[in-house]
């Protein structure tokens, strides 16, 4: 089992964007420290109080000059919002600077704002993501690449720098819809899933047809990973740790009502109860593990995503305890 770090980062009108970004780096070192495997950055465009990681792969780029072995992807990159070719080179670069510790977590989004903000078709998107991602895969593996696809056409083009790790960096695609995580599956990738966003049941039934899928194409179940994302608050303050995390969830809930952001309808109608009892693993070290536990059981993931400041009104030595005390005894009974 492999544990990472999540950030999406909002920024509430009482915070800088300076210092969301100086925690998440602080934090990204810390958990390196601490043994972590990966970090993972999501890009969001256009509404700071929801996110203001709008350049996932610049912050990436940040802490890999910072740490030393953690893992750094992105949870994920916008593929139908960028150009393949600047996608291919950024992500590249990142892996050549990092060591080759780059992750490339992809998704295709469904948010009308972020779309029509870069001038894309969102009845395009599904199409956009997998002509991109097919550009990109035969970019890093090609000495000199032609393409003649729909949207994208490049002639005898040269990518530079090549990815470090080879044939390229591990590659996760975000599902939030039964048709991704068919295609996902189709295409034997890694899975990126968030039960909080799409429902148990929904990740429960997309997750058995992924792997029925990947079975009918012929891949190895073995080969690829399913990352699990779980808010995370881990404390010692016993019978209080239930409502220590309430504000700043309650915070992101109140967001996506306000927003009513497409892809996230199913987070629309939830409580912080039925976000502490079905989604996430709040408490005290013992509450925790018998949580993830039986997170474990359910998705059987080979990853799990700890999203310790969902909803980013926690300060980060907050933040930095509770990252502290999960390293410290709660990852080793799960390992």
């Amino acid at each position: 089992m492999e544990f990472g770090v999540f950030y999406q980062l909002p920024c509430g009108p009482n915070q800088s964007p300076a210092q969301r970004y100086s925690d998440t780096i602080a934090q990204s070192q810390l958990a390196d420290e601490l043994g972590f495997d990966s970090v993972w950055l999501a890009e969001l465009h256009f509404n700071p109080e929801f996110s203001i990681m709008s350049a996932p792969l610049l912050v990436a780029s940040a802490i890999a000059q910072t740490t030393k072995r953690i893992k750094v992807g992105t949870a994920v990159n916008l593929v139908p919002l960028h150009n393949p070719v600047r996608l291919a080179e950024e992500a590249a670069t990142l892996d050549v600077i990092s060591g080759g510790r780059a992750i490339f977590g992809i998704g295709r989004g469904s948010n009308p704002r972020q779309y029509g903000g870069y001038g894309v078709d969102i009845e395009e998107g599904r199409e956009r993501f997998l002509e991109g991602l097919d550009f990109v895969l035969k970019a890093w593996t090609c000495e000199e690449h032609s393409y003649d696809g729909k949207y994208f056409q490049v002639q005898d083009l040269r990518i530079t720098p090549q990815p470090l790790q080879k044939p390229h960096p591990p590659v996760y695609i975000a599902s939030n819809s039964p048709d991704t995580f068919e295609i996902v599956g189709s295409l034997g990738l890694n899975i990126l899933v968030a039960p909080l966003v799409v429902s148990v049941q929904g990740a429960l039934d997309g997750l058995a047809l992924y792997r029925k899928t990947l079975a009918e194409h012929g891949h190895d179940q073995t080969t690829v990973k399913v990352n699990v994302n779980v808010p995370v608050y881990v404390t010692k303050e016993g019978s209080n740790a239930k409502r220590m995390h309430q504000v700043s969830i309650d915070s992101y809930l109140g967001l996506i009502r306000a927003n009513r952001t497409r892809s996230l309808r199913g987070v629309m109608d939830l409580t912080y109860d039925r976000v502490y009892d079905d989604f996430a693993a709040i408490g005290d070290p013992d509450q925790c593990v018998e949580k993830l536990r039986s997170l474990q059981q359910m998705y059987k993931p080979q990853e799990i995503m700890c999203w310790f400041n969902t909803g980013g009104l926690l300060p980060h030595e907050e933040v930095a305890k509770s990252m502290k005390l999960f390293a410290e005894e709660v990852m080793p009974q799960l390992l």
